[in-house]
């Protein structure tokens, strides 16, 4: 009803200002020209359908849950006020009301400007809506607010990892080489479902990953894994053996109650984390220094414990699976112990 009423008052609107008729006014209503007249305005709920299966089945191929995470909940609001007596009658009407809902949430209203912003250029393109529904940079910049607050992310202590680990170990030995595996290779959460022990040129087993992330048009490569030992309370280096593990079946991880191996990623490792008592421990603590803890914390920790033991940058990169650039903006490369530690080590050897 609202896609109807939109186009009765653009046709009005076209018909009144005269020396046209009520054809050609619906013509221009739709956005066609006279050898696009055939085309019809496609309904708000089909656009986001077609929005959706272009973004899975694409280029982009994102998951369901990234669909649920960073598009349905705006877009949804969108079609709720799309669907209103009163819809607004452009993008950046369209725009403006959605975010009311979000009024506090710097995070989500930013998320929220590139999921219509993204929308409404697919309706624009690909379902022959008017021009007047796109929304550009100059409209998101004044409606999404202050941009928000970047988050300090916390890394954990050789120490500590190893002490999570040998607690989880004795409840529950699955999950314990899951934490291994991302403590070992710093792996992405999703990319646990990735691995695959291969024999490399020399005869050594490894780890393969799979994964491909995507990042706007490009993707980045498949990936030998490269393990990084810890060093616990004594000094001595830790590695386990999980590649040759792994190789002979001997690397039990979770499953699920149909006794099949779950399908990891982020969110199943936040969620069991976040009920065991020693991960909710370091949790407050690092919040009371202001820093964030979670799952990810582990790859960010590789990182961090790689430029301690002075891995070159590019090695690191291609070991982590992205490039340089993604590295130094998105990643953590020292913290305040480490860099006092390098700082006592060159004061020592001067003396």
């Amino acid at each position: 009803m609202a896609d109807a009423l939109l186009l009765v008052n653009r046709t009005y609107v076209a018909w009144k200002l005269g020396e046209v008729t009520l054809q050609a006014a619906l013509r221009e209503a739709l956005g066609a020209s006279d050898k696009q007249s055939h085309r019809v305005l496609k309904s708000w709920p089909g656009i986001v359908d077609s929005f959706r299966e272009s973004l899975q089945q694409g280029r982009n191929q994102i998951l369901t849950k990234t669909w649920k995470a960073n598009y349905e909940p705006y877009l949804l609001e969108a079609l709720r006020l799309l669907r209103q007596p009163a819809p607004p009658a452009d993008g950046y009407e369209l725009l403006k009301r959605t975010l009311e809902r979000w009024k506090a949430k710097p995070a989500s209203r930013f998320a929220c400007c590139l999921a219509l912003r993204n929308w409404l250029d697919h309706a624009v393109a690909r379902h022959g809506m008017p021009p007047s529904w796109r929304i550009d940079q100059t409209t998101i910049q004044e409606l999404r607010g202050r941009p928000p607050e970047k988050r300090t992310k916390a890394t954990l202590t050789d120490v500590e990892l190893l002490d999570l680990i040998a607690a989880i170990e004795a409840r529950n030995p699955r999950w314990a080489n899951v934490l291994r595996l991302l403590t070992q290779y710093g792996l992405r959460p999703c990319e646990l479902q990735c691995l695959t022990p291969r024999y490399s040129d020399n005869g050594e087993v490894g780890l393969w990953c799979s994964y491909r992330k995507v990042s706007g048009p490009n993707k980045t490569e498949p990936r030998w894994l490269q393990p990084l030992p810890l060093e616990n309370a004594n000094g001595g280096l830790v590695a386990w053996e999980l590649a040759e593990a792994m190789d002979v079946g001997r690397l039990p991880l979770p499953v699920g109650q149909d006794g099949l191996e779950r399908k990891l990623d982020g969110h199943f490792v936040q969620q069991f984390l976040v009920r065991q008592p020693e991960w909710k421990a370091l949790q407050q603590k690092y919040s009371r220094k202001g820093l964030w803890l979670r799952a990810y914390s582990f790859r960010d920790t590789y990182s961090v414990r790689a430029h301690r033991m002075s891995v070159e940058t590019a090695q690191i990169c291609r070991a982590m699976g992205h490039g340089l650039q993604a590295h130094s903006r998105a990643y953590e490369t020292a913290t305040d112990r480490t860099t006092a530690a390098a700082f006592s080590a060159l004061k020592r050897r001067k003396h």
